[in-house]
């Protein structure tokens, strides 16, 4: 996975820090210059190579590039927690090694779900899969066999007018599709499109959901990466900043490691939507876990 555009880290570091630039470009210029005006003193032919105008206009492009580069915000952070190795890092989940993290509703068997959500992401590849409405019958088919031995309620709902299955927090169902693996979880009450409702999450419940996932992503990982997405984003109705909700992610994955010793994996990732770079200082986070 390549860094996300360097432009764009270059733009949120300005952004934030517009005086750590002109710092960075002026000791990049006068430490240059003071290299330079010995080895000119020193070797007088070089005179005419580091003088005059293309001097100044080399150095202080030079002086701006570097300063630039030194101020972007950092794509990842690799954070050393016990023997594991926890990695935060800006990208697309879809696109990394290992286990695909998911979050979905305690009604598992949803497919009409939001548009933007991971979810829906996942559905969309299963019905490509297949002609007809074969991709959708074995996404159906993948979960059934996935939950099989999962006890669980029968609930009526209003939104569909029917019986519907209904699992605990945390539950979770591991699913492979063209040689890709994927854990989905239940985190939110629902995530039917039209239907999400003020209190679809909460952070207590959340805490309980990825308690429970991470004993059983402890079970399934077998050496391989696990990747998470900023879980209690999007449709989950937590009231908290992106921040925030990182650093309650990392805890999560804390209290699991002294739970339960070493995750087996090459290492967990947290992937973050490159819509959190400006919101997100992992600068910050690399000097506290650190």
């Amino acid at each position: 996975m390549k860094n996300y555009t360097l432009v764009n880290r270059i733009i949120v570091g300005f952004k934030r820090k517009p005086l750590k630039f002109f710092v960075n470009a002026f000791i990049v210029y006068a430490t240059v210059w003071a290299i330079l005006e010995p080895i000119i003193g020193i070797v007088p032919n070089t005179a005419q190579y580091f003088s005059g105008e293309a001097k100044f206009i080399t150095l202080l492009f030079a002086s701006v590039c570097v300063g630039l580069y030194r101020n972007a915000v950092p794509n990842e952070i690799y954070i050393k927690y016990g023997n594991s190795s926890i990695v935060v890092v800006f990208g697309d989940l879809f696109s990394f090694d290992g286990f695909k993290v998911i979050p979905v509703s305690r009604f598992f068997f949803e497919t009409q779900v939001v548009p933007t959500s991971l979810q829906n992401k996942l559905i969309k590849m299963f019905v490509q899969s297949r002609e007809g409405g074969e991709g959708l019958v074995l996404y159906n088919q993948s979960l059934s066999v996935a939950l099989q031995e999962v006890t669980c309620e029968e609930r009526y709902r209003d939104a569909t007018r029917q019986q519907e299955k209904y699992y605990p927090l945390g539950t979770t169902a591991i699913l492979e599709l063209n040689g890709q693996s994927y854990m989905l979880f239940a985190l939110a009450e629902t995530e039917l499109k039209g239907h999400i409702p003020n209190n679809n999450c909460n952070i207590s419940r959340m805490w309980i959901a990825v308690g429970s996932f991470w004993e059983e992503a402890r079970i399934q990982a077998r050496g391989r990466s696990i990747n998470v997405p900023l879980i209690g984003s999007g449709v989950t109705g937590i009231r908290l900043n992106s921040t925030r909700l990182l650093e309650i992610n990392l805890l999560a994955i804390a209290n699991a490691i002294e739970e339960g010793g070493k995750i087996t994996t090459e290492e967990v990732r947290v992937v973050l939507h490159p819509k959190y770079m400006e919101d997100i200082n992992l600068s910050d986070f690399k000097d506290i876990w650190n």
